[in-house]
């Protein structure tokens, strides 16, 4: 098996992407997820219309109900299929690196996110590890996950703070908004002169999970005023890879069934 890469978090290249993707624009703010099989894709490297409707085809009947009520209809109508336009060519590389390294399941969240000012100041904090059992250690269960953005600005890394040096409990803390601005403030302090790095147009993100061993980040600013194009509309892909029994479990947790695939912010018709 392909070892995965040995930082705390690595970009790479998302594939035969398009050079000019249709923009996208939101009419709300709201999270589509699926937890399950790797969803079936075409097997062409490039997506031409006929390989995009085989695709719209194959894909739960909960996401065309997501994306109908989350996405305008492009104008003029140039092209049929402009989610899947920019999601195919990710999810083929996402696809092709989880299937290197033996996984054929995941929990994929697709959140799509107005221009908002909630994160104007950055929200530094690592990702908790979902399947860690409490016999192991988190650098034995090794746990990651990949992000990217269809659209608008990417996520923020801190270059140099894996490993043993960060306080992740502080970081958590800020970045689920909890806490007061006092420690988003000291937080970021402690970041200063440190160099940061953001993913880009095109771009994937491999990044490790846990306490110690996790990747600092924050999401980027998405009040429109930023870099990352999409006149502030911001569409995110996270991804979370897993065995079906460890993804099975989870779901229970929840009291949902496996697999499934569910959306937030949608009206329930």
């Amino acid at each position: 098996m392909t070892p995965l890469p040995p930082r705390d978090f690595h970009f790479f290249p998302i594939l035969n992407r398009p050079v000019d993707p249709p923009p996208l624009v939101l009419t709300s703010t709201t999270t589509w997820s699926y937890c399950g099989p790797l969803l079936p894709l075409p097997v062409a490297e490039s997506a031409s219309d006929s390989d995009l409707a085989v695709f719209s085809n194959t894909l739960p009947e909960s996401f065309h109900t997501w994306a109908h009520h989350t996405f305008a209809s492009p104008s003029p109508a140039t092209n049929s299929h402009p989610l899947l336009t920019h999601l195919l060519p990710l999810l083929q590389s996402t696809h092709t690196f989880l299937r290197t390294h033996n996984t054929t399941h995941y929990w994929l969240t697709i959140r799509a996110t107005q221009p908002t000012s909630a994160f104007n100041n950055p929200r530094w904090h690592t990702d908790d590890a979902f399947f860690l059992d409490p016999r192991q250690s988190e650098h034995a269960r090794n746990q990651w996950k990949l992000c990217a953005t269809l659209q608008g600005p990417g996520t923020l890394f801190a270059a140099d703070g894996g490993g043993q040096g960060h306080v992740c409990s502080t970081m958590r803390c800020a970045a689920c908004g909890r806490t007061s601005e006092v420690v988003r403030e000291m937080v970021g302090k402690e970041l200063e002169g440190r160099e940061v790095v953001q993913v880009g147009n095109g771009e994937m993100v491999f990044f490790r999970l846990g306490g110690r061993e996790g990747a600092v980040h924050s999401e980027p600013r998405m009040d429109g005023k930023g870099d990352g194009g999409g006149g502030g509309d911001r569409v995110f892909v996270n991804v979370v890879p897993g065995t079906e029994e460890e993804l099975r479990g989870l779901m229970g947790r929840w009291g949902m069934e496996f697999p499934r695939s569910w959306s937030l912010g949608v009206p329930v018709v």
